[in-house]
């Protein structure tokens, strides 16, 4: 009936929809970086259509072997068969979602815990303050850091364990340093002249920009 095929054209848009938000939603309470970016979830969705879709296919088959069935489907048939197919599709995502795909329970407070890291940099590389007035300062992004090297060894994913150690190793070469060491490495807009503090600061600027990406801080 053309009614029925309407009906679930807009069903399959919507759902089709739903499949693609869901992904996203999932996507992004994960520690893994890769899933962060933004054509991965929308890949992650197609691949679960079109599991929705084989499964029809598969049915329809059945259908004819059973039944016995002319095997030549009309053109109304397989677009109905392709919507059903999506509607298939979002069911096994939603299900995955619901009761097999675990969220971090922390992941909020890795946010949380990973801001604190962003704004105690910024105001580090922005101040105007001599390093020893930055004592506090420098506790707050050790501390900030501390906290989200905790949350992240609890990741179940590659990406957050590694994170993890290495959010740990600069922190710990951090801390064993005086002001103006941490000043030259966390905060002055200038890269120093010594090799090593260069590479000291670059490691933290990479690992600062990993939190921001599995954050969803930029």
């Amino acid at each position: 009936m053309p009614q029925f095929t309407e009906v679930l054209t807009v069903g399959a848009i919507v759902t089709g929809l739903g499949a693609y938000l869901i992904s996203r939603s999932a996507a992004k309470d994960s520690f893994s970086s890769i899933l962060h970016t933004d054509f991965v979830p929308a890949f992650i969705a197609v691949g679960y259509l079109f599991l929705g879709e084989l499964a029809t296919a598969i049915g329809f088959l059945l259908h004819i072997w059973v039944y016995q069935t002319p095997l030549t489907p009309t053109n109304e048939e397989i677009w109905v068969g392709l919507c059903i197919g999506v509607l298939f599709g979002f069911l096994i995502l939603f299900y995955f979602d619901r009761y097999e795909i675990d969220a971090p329970d922390d992941y909020y407070q890795f946010e949380e815990a990973s801001e604190e890291v962003i704004k105690a940099k910024k105001f580090l590389e922005k101040t105007e303050l001599p390093p020893i007035d930055l004592t506090g300062r420098y506790k707050a992004l050790e501390e900030s850091m501390q906290e989200t090297a905790d949350v992240l060894k609890k990741a179940k994913t590659q990406d957050g364990a590694r994170l993890a150690q290495d959010v740990e190793a600069c922190l710990d070469d951090l801390r064993g340093r005086p002001e103006p060491s941490k000043h030259l490495i966390a905060g002055d807009s200038q890269s120093p002249e010594q090799q090593e503090l260069k590479d000291r600061r670059q490691e933290l600027n990479s690992v600062i920009k990993r939190i921001k990406k599995i954050a969803n801080h930029g």
